[in-house]
């Protein structure tokens, strides 16, 4: 059986996060933990269309408020260009570790020249 996803909006009144899907307004939630939001929101979908809650994926959008909204996409944002800029260093490391060692560089001296040891530098030649 393939899971549908349906995207649940998420939001703090007093001691309570109401929660309510975006494709079956009907299906509104309320929990005392963000943590507890996804299985509510499958729950009630299920009651409201009359499917199976197995059959269900929810994707839960949390707004706190709008500055705090910003700064988390941004934060998001961020760490998603690191995890990209970090993949491009490795690939570049790992390259240069292979031109050298094919030069005739010992694994020792190509980890001084990148920086790391030269357990690292056999890894990223294997």
């Amino acid at each position: 059986m393939v899971a549908v996803t349906y995207t649940s909006q998420a939001h703090k009144e007093g001691r309570w996060w109401v929660v309510q899907n975006d494709q079956v307004p009907g299906a509104i939630s309320q929990v005392t933990r963000l943590d507890q939001a996804a299985e509510a929101q499958r729950e009630a979908i299920a009651f409201v269309e009359d499917v199976s809650a197995d059959s269900i994926e929810v994707l839960v959008r949390v707004s706190i408020s709008p500055e705090i909204d910003r700064e988390v996409q941004e934060a998001s944002a961020l760490r998603e260009e690191a995890q990209e800029r970090e993949q491009r260093a490795s690939e570049l490391r790992r390259g240069v570790a292979r031109r050298l060692e094919a030069d005739g560089y010992t694994i020792r001296d190509i980890g001084v020249v990148l920086g790391v040891s030269y357990q690292r530098v056999h890894q990223l030649t294997h």
